[in-house]
């Protein structure tokens, strides 16, 4: 068993739902190492910053004493954050330290002559605890180095505590979003394919016996209507096939009954009487097949207009008329039991009286003697034919609408008249069935669309 691929909606949709979730991931990534690179700069300016200020005051008295005179709500910021914010003024010759708050800082850097941002670790080898920022200041007591540092646990904690906070009230906005843009895009693919959906609906339509449908090209997506263009070329070429087939047919039937008409005239002539007749059956026999013929041309070139009606009452009465001395001169009868009330239908009436007719011809030439071919009209849009006959087995009912088939229960004949009434049928959307009849023998139905059931 060959299996199937996925549906192209689906296929869309989870190749979409797998480039939105990267897209998300990729887009989170993003935010985190633009927050996490400007919570960096943030840090460093405001650690240079706090150096500037604090030089700023720095006051060198005449005994030499430093005092470095900030603000109170600065100076409560040193005092209140449990270690994690500190500075100090040092001598820059001897590193010595002149004023202080906080815990102690790290070890002076090598300055430049601008700010100067280090990191430093206090307890020894292993990840930066300490972010620091100093600046230099000359005074009369040399060159100061003023040093402001920040932990670093405390600033990873706090990136920490954002980034949970952040996942707890907005993280979630990635699942939602997910699903909107889902729901939207199978929405829109759905709704992209339905021109695609009816074409495929139109082209289950197109068979045999209606090559002349064409599938729309107005309203359709520019990206299938090559396709569109493509399966409309194809129709026409299989139609001009079937043209040329069909008027094949038709021709050489057509031309090929003048000659026969010739042969047979020639052959009356014959003096021997045996070889006359036997030479007239075979003559006959070539003239019925080439009418057939025709037939079968005629039935599949047949179009049916919308306005055209006919009567299967009428019909039956006609073929049973036409056939009824037939009948009689082969010793058996034609019984016509019509609908209560007239069966009208959509059909070329010709066309369905010659399906009839091959139909009752079958039905006597396989009926035994003494016995009644029976034409039943029912309501609303069915014709019947049975016999009394041998009946055909089930594993023949398909087989025997086949051209040029024919078996044991066909003693004479082409092989045509059964494809014939299948192509009449096929051409007005109808079907023909063959089935047993009760008490031996065999029942085929003609089955037409509803007249009512159209109207409705």
């Amino acid at each position: 068993m060959i299996r199937q691929p996925p549906a192209i909606l689906w296929r869309i949709v989870v190749r979409l739902s797998l480039t939105t979730l990267v897209a998300i991931v990729m887009a989170y990534s993003w935010l985190w190492w633009k927050y996490h690179s400007v919570t960096e700069v943030m840090r460093d300016t405001y650690l240079i910053e706090q150096a500037i200020a604090i030089r700023n005051q720095v006051t060198v008295r005449p005994d030499g004493r430093i005092t470095v005179d900030l603000p109170p709500i600065q100076t409560a910021s040193y005092a209140e954050s449990e270690g994690s914010l500190r500075f100090a003024v040092r001598l820059r010759s001897s590193g010595a330290i002149l004023a202080q708050a906080g815990e102690p800082v790290g070890p002076a850097p090598e300055m430049g002559d601008g700010p100067r941002l280090y990191r430093s670790n206090p307890d020894g080898p292993g990840p930066v605890l300490m972010f620091g920022a100093a600046v230099l200041l000359t005074s009369p007591a040399g060159e100061l180095v003023i040093q402001v540092e920040e932990s670093g646990s405390d600033f990873d904690a706090m990136t920490r505590s954002l980034v949970e906070r952040f996942a707890k009230e907005g993280g979630w906005l990635g699942a939602p979003f997910l699903l909107a843009m889902l729901l939207v895009s199978l929405v829109t693919i759905r709704n992209s394919l339905l021109p695609l959906k009816r074409l495929s609906e139109q082209a289950a339509a197109i068979g045999p016996a209606s090559t002349d449908i064409r599938l729309p090209e107005a309203q359709v997506p520019r990206e299938i209507l090559p396709l569109v263009h493509a399966v409309n070329s194809a129709l026409d070429r299989i139609e001009a096939g079937f043209r040329i087939q069909r008027d094949f047919t038709a021709d050489a039937a057509h031309e090929l009954r003048t000659p026969l008409a010739v042969l047979r005239a020639h052959v009356e002539t014959l003096p021997d009487p045996a070889i006359r007749e036997a030479l007239v059956r075979d003559v006959d026999s070539m003239t019925r097949l080439i009418a057939q013929l025709l037939a079968v041309a005629r039935a599949e070139a047949l179009t049916i207009a919308m306005d055209e009606q006919a009567d299967l009452n009428a019909i039956a009465v006609d073929v049973g008329t036409f056939l009824a001395p037939m009948a009689l001169r082969q010793r058996r009868m034609i019984e016509v039991i019509e609908a209560p009330r007239p069966c009208l239908v959509t059909a070329n009436a010709e066309a369905v009286f010659n399906a009839v007719r091959n139909l009752v011809e079958n039905a006597l030439t396989h009926a035994p003697s003494d016995t009644t071919v029976t034409v039943r009209v029912e309501a609303p849009a069915s014709l019947l034919v049975e016999d009394c006959g041998p009946g055909v087995p089930a594993e023949l009912r398909e087989r025997i609408f086949q051209r040029f088939w024919r078996a044991e229960r066909r003693k004479s004949g082409s092989g045509l008249g059964l494809a014939i009434v299948r192509e009449i049928m096929l051409a007005h959307g109808g079907r023909v069935e063959v089935g047993d009849r009760p008490g031996g023998g065999a029942v085929f139905s003609l089955h037409f669309p509803d007249q009512g059931a159209q109207r409705r």
